[in-house]
Formats: structure tokens, C-alpha cells, sequence
């Protein structure tokens, strides 16, 4: 059996305009002994965008960006991008978000290979 010990609210909102109204709803994976944190960061207007930030160890934060890593683009994506995950599947990094443009959702795939040069540049790719 696992044991999981809760620790709480890791992440909060900060001032910054694109996560001002609240962060939530992250992808977590572990690198080596660096823990990576994709949130959905929501701004006045509940507009969403994704944010980054990186633990060393499962509690310290040692890097958080003062901007979104990933930001509507694109037209399906015109009311934000929420909802994202990330896995590790052979030599790739594999991370999908939600697009939303009101009407509908698409699920996009964005992928990285090995070894990890930079977590956080993602080509976008759609996939529905």
C-alpha cells in the first residue's frame, strides 16, 4: 500500500495579471529530483492560460515563471486553455490541454523528446 501525506496548498495565486483570480488543477511530474507543476491559471474575466512553475524536492519552489508557458493562440482556443496533463511515455514527454472557444473543447497534444533540454518549450499539435 502507498502511503500519501498531505502537506496542503503548495501553489497560490500571485498579483500577476494572468493568474490573478486563482491557480488550480495542476500536471505534476518528476524529473530527476526536480517536480514540474503545469497549472490553469485564471485572470479577471475567467479567461485561462497555463503556468509553470518547479520544486525541487516535493516542497520547495525554485522557479516560477511570471508569465503563461502556454496562451490562447489559436482559434479554438479563444476563451482559454485549461485542463492540462502531462505523462512520460518512452523517449517522449507527451502534455494535452483543453481549448476552449465556447462551443466546443479540443483536447491538443504537445510533445517533447528525450533528454529534456528545456521543459517548457512545447510545439502544439491538435488532435480533436
Amino acid at each position: 500500500m502507498i502511503q500519501v501525506k498531505k502537506e496542503g496548498v503548495l501553489i497560490t495565486s500571485t498579483g500577476l495579471a494572468f493568474e490573478n483570480e486563482g491557480v488550480l488543477n495542476p500536471a505534476v511530474i518528476r524529473v530527476g529530483d526536480s517536480v514540474h507543476i503545469f497549472y490553469r491559471a485564471v485572470q479577471q474575466g475567467n479567461h485561462s492560460t497555463i503556468g509553470y512553475c518547479r520544486l525541487d524536492g516535493p516542497l520547495t519552489i525554485v522557479e516560477r515563471w511570471d508569465k503563461p508557458i502556454i496562451i490562447p493562440e489559436l482559434d479554438f482556443e479563444s476563451q482559454g486553455v485549461e485542463d492540462a496533463r502531462i505523462v512520460k511515455i518512452d523517449d517522449l514527454y507527451y502534455l494535452t490541454y483543453t481549448g476552449y472557444d465556447v462551443i466546443l473543447k479540443s483536447m491538443v497534444l504537445l510533445f517533447r523528446p528525450l533528454p529534456i533540454p528545456n521543459l517548457c518549450i512545447w510545439p502544439k499539435k491538435r488532435v480533436w
